[in-house]
C-alpha cells in the first residue's frame, strides 16, 4: 500500500508543479504553491506492530519492512501524528491505532478489512470526533462494511 501511495503522491506533486506554472494570476499561483508545499512536506508512514521473523515474512511477499521499522523505532509516531505541527499526516495501519487511539483532527479513515461490533464502532468514532476546523469525518469503505448491518 505504501508503494502504491508513494507512486501516486509523486505523480500528484508533478501535476501540482505544472498547475503552479500555468496559474492564471498571482492569487491562483499562491494557492497552487501552498498546496504543492503541503504535498511535498507530507509524510506518509507505515505503522505496524513488530512481529517475529517479519523481515523474512515481508521479503517473501516481495517487500522490505526494514526501512519502515527503522522509522517506527526512531520517531514517536503517535505524538507526531497527533500534533498538527508535524508533517506526518497519513498513516498506513493494520490493526495498530485502529482502536483505542484518539486523534480528534483525523478526518478521513480508509478501511479495507472486515470490521464488526465494537471494533467497527471504535473505527467509525476515530474519524467522527469534533475538532476545530473540521466539518465532518469521512470513512472510505473498500470492503463493504455497510453490508454487515
Amino acid at each position: 500500500m505504501h508503494e502504491l501511495i508513494h507512486k501516486y503522491w509523486r505523480q500528484t506533486i508533478q501535476i501540482q508543479k505544472q498547475l503552479v506554472k500555468q496559474a492564471a494570476d498571482e492569487q491562483e499561483e499562491m494557492e497552487y504553491q501552498q498546496h504543492l508545499q503541503w504535498l511535498q512536506s507530507t509524510e506518509y508512514l507505515v505503522v505496524i506492530s513488530e512481529a517475529q521473523n517479519e523481515v523474512k515474512t515481508f521479503k517473501d511477499w516481495g517487500l522490505d519492512i526494514v526501512p519502515h521499522r527503522q522509522i517506527i523505532k526512531s520517531l514517536n509516531l503517535e505524538e507526531e501524528f497527533k500534533n498538527e505541527k508535524y508533517s506526518f499526516r497519513f498513516a498506513i495501519v493494520c490493526a495498530m491505532w485502529l482502536t483505542g487511539f484518539d486523534i480528534p483532527s483525523l478526518a478521513t479513515l480508509y478501511v479495507d478489512k472486515p470490521l464488526q461490533g465494537h471494533t467497527l464502532m471504535q473505527a467509525i468514532a476515530r474519524a467522527n470526533r469534533v475538532h476545530e476546523g473540521k466539518n465532518n469525518g469521512l470513512l472510505i469503505d473498500y470492503n463493504g462494511i455497510t453490508t454487515v448491518f
